[in-house]
């Protein structure tokens, strides 16, 4: 069989069989002679070349795993952590998806996959219970338990082995953990995201000062303490209502930059901007003009839950009427936080109003940072960018979600969660991540495994009558990605 053209995946590699004497040898693992140690020398007949390796377990590559596993494509997925994690800091007992639960690992690109959310009701004994509640959404606590249900169907994951290097090796990469080596011809690199901590207190972290994905994780605020909450979006509020839901008298600070707690914009026709026509549309556009349409199109992706904002206004309502509410609590809004300084076991905090530009401050006992999370870049991955055309200082990607190199690469990089500017809102959240996956897999194969079953959408643009087949459109960009002549 003739060599795959630069950029797709080859055909299904066959297992290198090799000889260890009587000891049996796991074939997903490489291993070196005793007298030489050296990678680069690695002897061929004990390698198994892998058509790609994702980087990272969370539900992006869980989704990709999943829809992985009909196609004869062989395929590892590493991840550092011990098992799937989800925000367990978050994982809050109001706390609701903002999403669909359709949008899941597959059905979207592959509603009769057994990795899907209604089976998963299905067999839990929950599917017509689900039906009848007559509510569309979800907690997040039972999106958790859905996602450690498909990983433990896949044969395909590994946890506990941490990412260190990745390198061209070859015809392909050379993926190094703390525990052993694989190779494989293609990579995606889904390694989630990091707490967006402000920088006056970055310095500062500690057991009355952290991020929100660490809430859960800390010692829940007692009683006389004043609490501010930084942050104005769906943690923050969720938060919020888990301290005053809480029979302890705690003092809330609520601040925000924003001129308002905005709630999620997240009628029929927006959610029209969470389809694949306008991803791939998008994609297409200038950089200004990209960037201009995400600062716009903000709250259809980051703002509160209409249902958690009216249950917070009611909660504070009812706190006025019996006389609780005075001193108890605040929301102040168009206010940074500028600065943050230990004072007398407390923490002082100085904010500067947006509008006036006047300044003041306030003591606190603790500080919850809900200011966001930001994509996550761990050493091997800007290492491995390091060729890769840049585009305003982001990584130009094709519509494949392929990394576009300067140089020659011996395959693609994918990046999942890396590309909002590039791709859209919906490449940060769970609305296109099975369509997403699909178009990756496509790319690996060559040819359209998933076809494009996209809707006629209820609002068109010109260009819409003259759109391309996305598989094609794909495929084409995975050679541009590597540089190929």
């Amino acid at each position: 069989m003739p060599p795959a053209a630069t950029g797709q995946a080859a055909a299904p590699s066959q297992v290198t069989q090799t000889c260890f004497g009587n000891e049996a040898k796991d074939p997903d693992r490489i291993y070196m002679s005793a007298k030489d140690k050296n990678l680069h020398e690695l002897k061929e007949t004990s390698v198994e070349m892998l058509d790609v390796i994702g980087i990272g377990v969370g539900p992006f590559n869980l989704s990709l795993a999943a829809l992985i596993e009909p196609t004869p494509l062989r395929a590892l997925f590493l991840e550092k952590r011990d098992a799937l994690f989800w925000h367990p800091g978050l994982a809050l007992p109001n706390s609701r998806l903002q999403v669909s639960p359709l949008k899941d690992c597959v059905t979207l690109v592959d509603p009769t996959s057994p990795y899907s959310f209604l089976n998963y009701l299905a067999l839990h004994g929950r599917l017509y219970s689900f039906v009848n509640r007559r509510n569309a959404s979800t907690s997040r606590q039972e999106f958790i338990e859905y996602y450690r249900w498909v990983a433990g169907r896949l044969n395909t994951l590994r946890f506990s082995e941490d990412v260190t290097d990745v390198v061209p090796f070859r015809d392909g990469y050379r993926i190094s953990t703390n525990t052993t080596t694989y190779l494989a011809r293609a990579v995606v690199v889904g390694v989630g995201v990091e707490p967006k901590i402000p920088p006056c207190a970055r310095s500062l972290l500690c057991d009355t000062v952290y991020h929100a994905a660490d809430y859960l994780e800390r010692q829940l605020p007692h009683a006389a303490e004043h609490v501010l909450v930084v942050g104005g979006g769906q943690s923050g509020a969720e938060i919020i209502e888990d301290m005053l839901t809480r029979s302890v008298p705690t003092q809330i600070t609520w601040a925000t930059s924003r001129s308002n707690l905005f709630s999620i914009d997240d009628n029929s026709f927006v959610n029209e901007a969470y389809t694949p026509s306008y991803s791939r549309r998008f994609h297409a556009l200038p950089l200004q003009q990209r960037r201009d349409i995400v600062k716009g199109e903000m709250l259809t992706s980051d703002g509160i839950s209409v249902n958690l904002c009216n249950r917070l206004y009611e909660m504070l309502y009812e706190r006025s009427v019996d006389g609780t509410l005075a001193d108890r609590f605040r929301v102040l809004s168009s206010v940074v936080v500028k600065g943050i300084a230990s004072h007398k076991k407390r923490w002082r905090v100085d904010l500067d109003e947006i509008a006036t530009q006047r300044n003041s401050c306030i003591l606190v006992d603790r500080i919850v940072l809900a200011t966001g999370f930001q994509p996550r870049t761990p050493p091997f991955l800007e290492a491995l960018l390091e060729g890769a055309c840049m585009e305003d200082g982001l990584p130009v990607l094709g519509p494949d979600y392929a990394v576009r190199f300067s140089r020659h690469m011996p395959g693609p990089i994918y990046l999942q969660n890396q590309s909002r500017v590039q791709h859209g809102l919906q490449s940060a959240n769970l609305s296109l991540v099975a369509y997403r996956n699909s178009q990756i897999i496509n790319s690996l194969l060559g040819r359209p495994f998933y076809l494009n079953t996209s809707d006629r959408q209820m609002i068109q643009v010109c260009s819409d009558t003259s759109e391309r087949d996305a598989g094609v459109v794909a495929l084409r960009s995975t050679r541009q990605m590597l540089g190929s002549t």
